[in-house]
């Protein structure tokens, strides 16, 4: 199971940069890098929360989940 960060396309259909972003939720920008690179060891709800208000979306428009190839094949067996 792995889950991609869609945070940098949502922020940029919004126009704001990584740093408008950082000083909206109170983060570094160093932060921030790490969370739409995929680098992030986690992201706490109260930060998920944050960038769902700073950025007017939902934490759909944020996270897709991609199912293993295993997954997708034990469930049509």
């Amino acid at each position: 199971m792995a889950v991609e960060i869609l945070l940098s396309q949502v922020r940029e259909d919004r126009d704001i940069s990584q740093d408008q972003l950082a000083r909206m939720i109170e983060q570094s920008r160093t932060n921030i890098q790490s969370i739409e690179r995929g680098r992030a060891k986690s992201i706490t709800f109260a930060t998920l929360g944050k960038l769902c208000t700073a950025l007017n979306c939902q934490p759909g428009d944020l996270l897709r989940y991609i199912p293993d190839e295993s997954e997708t094949s034990d469930r049509f067996q």
